[in-house]
């Protein structure tokens, strides 16, 4: 059978009368003759399906589909014969009950495909309504998407219509390919596709901004919207069957390469989507992990995200069919590579214990550094917010205008208006107001939904946050979602069990913002809070010596004297606070010490001295 589409429910009869179209031909130069043009309205009429055809210079037909009542799928293959040349085909297609109108994805086929034309013949009670026909038109010698369409035209007019001279004068007036038609860095086209539940969750307007803002992150350019309302997640196609058939119609019209989803999709969902729209499916997640395998620069960054990105693969294989096959790269696509392709599921289970082991070994170095810091007796303060709150910016700010003599000179971290731009931690040692000094540690920012496999996978470089003496909580104050994003932060400190840190909230952007009140009922809400603007330094002093009443308010410095039948408890003195100096004298050893109260009333029967 040459017939291609979707042919189920479809008489035996008509089957063969369009197979037979096959023998046909047109007369040369002709556009379509009349015995291919009866066959199409005949069978269109009866089976009340659109029907298109395709048809090269020499009139020999080279493809008959049958779509359904609404669209039918155009030829899916390279046409192009050269930058400066149409494909050599033209499109005839039937619209059943409606007007021969072209439509958007009709239009959009032309463009896409450089098809010599585009025709649509409207069938009503047996016979044609009226065509429409649409060329290519080259603009200062450039073929973009601009046409022309012809029409309304009646049967015999179709009939005795010459099409080669037509094509040819296009041709002559193209000097140039078309804009980035071969560049190789031509962006992804994506289409956004959000889900909002009647009972309330789901995506929203707000959702969805993000989303797109993660796609331009990515590298794509989004090309269209659809927010969904239902009130349940469909199991087999996540918005429905009948709206993936829209979302198709979506894909063909806007020319879509990738279809990204504002939530998680099962590997059934993924597959299913892909085989109704023709396009490739990622959801959210797969995007985040992306993003982060594009932006991770360290050994350990890198091993990090290819295990959360393994993971969520290893259980979503059987719908990654397009993802995983692309050799070409593209969205969702970076990272640890296509394992499906050379691998089972062991082999991915394999390299997962690989992975997890050598995040082991970086585990222990971090602990150990971590237990030179203690010894030290540095605080550590980190800062933690929302993506693109401007952490690294504060960051950048606090080292460049309260160095320490003693931190060594180190390059600023990437400071840009967009999601993740920076990944991989760093600690920076800082001067405070009153003299003292302690480690600012940038983290990676958070983001709502943000995937369980990424926080597992980075539990060894979150958990700088479980281990620091305070929490800087960097709120953007010009977002509109300011609340929502402070809610997404704690959530995620909640699952790390970093809640019962204490935390000032850093009111970033104040330069921005445009209306004070919303400073106000933010600064209301919320408790310790600091309004600052990290680009141009205005109020990081105040958050310093914020900083600096936390954490060293309750720091006094006493002296100690252990009596030598009691040296066990110097060990502990060692570990629990800063020795400043000792020495030994004849009834026993002498400390100063500066430590907390929780610290030095392990020893109070020990002090001999408080100074302040």
């Amino acid at each position: 059978m040459r017939v291609n589409g979707n042919i189920s429910g479809i008489k035996d009869v008509y089957l063969e009368k369009l197979e037979g179209l096959y023998d046909l031909e047109c007369r040369s130069g002709g556009f379509v003759s009349g015995d291919i043009l009866d066959t199409l309205i005949d069978v269109t009429e009866n089976i009340k399906r659109e029907i298109s055809i395709f048809i090269n210079r020499r009139g020999k037909l080279l493809d008959v589909t049958i779509g359904d009542s609404f669209t039918v799928h155009v030829l899916d293959m390279d046409l192009r014969r050269g930058i400066r040349r149409l494909s050599g085909i033209r499109c005839i297609h039937t619209h059943p009950n409606a007007s021969g109108k072209l439509s958007k994805v009709d239009l959009s086929a032309l463009v896409n495909l450089r098809l010599d034309a585009m025709a649509a013949v409207g069938v009503e009670s047996g016979s044609v309504k009226d065509i429409y026909i649409a060329y290519l038109k080259p603009m200062n010698g450039v073929l973009g998407s601009d046409y022309t369409i012809r029409g309304p035209f009646g049967k015999s007019e179709i009939e005795n219509m010459s099409i080669l001279n037509t094509v040819l004068d296009i041709e002559k007036r193209i000097e140039t390919s078309m804009p980035e038609e071969i560049g190789k860095n031509k962006k992804e086209r994506a289409l956004l596709v959000g889900l909002k539940l009647q009972g309330g969750g789901g995506s929203s307007d707000d959702l969805m901004e993000e989303l797109s803002q993660l796609a331009d992150t990515a590298g794509a350019e989004t090309v269209g919207r659809m927010l969904q309302t239902r009130p349940n997640v469909d199991p087999a196609y996540y918005i429905g069957h009948g709206k993936a058939n829209e979302l198709s119609l979506m894909c063909q019209g806007y020319d879509v390469d990738t279809i990204i989803f504002d939530d998680e999709l099962s590997g059934a969902q993924v597959k299913n989507l892909e085989e109704i729209t023709g396009a490739k499916v990622i959801d959210r997640t797969t995007l985040i992990l992306d993003i982060f395998a594009s932006r991770a620069q360290t050994r350990e960054g890198k091993l990090q995200v290819e295990l959360a990105q393994l993971k969520y693969r290893m259980h979503r294989l059987i719908g990654l069919g397009k993802v995983l096959s692309r050799t070409g790269g593209g969205i969702g696509t970076r990272g640890p590579g296509e394992k499906k392709l050379e691998t089972d599921r062991r082999h991915i289970r394999e390299r997962i214990n690989e992975l997890e082991k050598d995040l082991e070994d970086i585990i222990k170095v971090r602990n150990t550094q971590r237990a030179r810091r203690r010894k030290s007796m540095i605080p550590v303060v980190s800062l933690v917010g929302y993506t693109n709150s401007g952490k690294s910016t504060m960051r950048n700010t606090m080292s460049r205008m309260y160095p320490s003599e003693a931190s060594p000179k180190k390059e600023s971290v990437l400071e840009a208006d967009m999601l993740f731009a920076t990944l991989d931690p760093t600690t920076r040692l800082i001067r405070l107001p009153e003299g003292h000094e302690v480690l600012i540690s940038d983290t990676v920012g958070f983001i709502r939904k943000l995937p369980h496999d990424l926080i597992d996978a980075f539990r060894a470089t979150l958990e700088e946050v479980v281990y620091s003496d305070l929490l800087v909580h960097v709120v953007d104050s010009c977002a509109e979602n300011a609340n929502d994003q402070i809610d997404a932060v704690n959530s995620v400190l909640g699952q790390l069990n970093a809640l019962d840190k204490p935390i000032i909230i850093a009111l970033n952007k104040i330069d921005k913002l445009r209306d004070k009140d919303t400073l106000s009922l933010l600064s209301k809400k919320l408790s310790d809070t600091v309004e600052v603007s990290a680009l141009n330094g205005n109020g990081i002093k105040d958050l310093l010596s914020a900083i600096e009443n936390k954490l060293f308010s309750n720091i006094k410095t006493v002296t100690i004297k252990i009596p030598y039948d009691k040296m066990r408890i110097k060990s502990s003195i060692y570990d629990e606070c800063m020795v400043l100096s000792e020495r030994y004298e004849k009834d026993g050893l002498i400390l100063d010490v500066q430590g907390d109260d929780s610290a030095l009333e392990r020893f109070v029967e020990y002090i001999i001295e408080k100074r302040c």
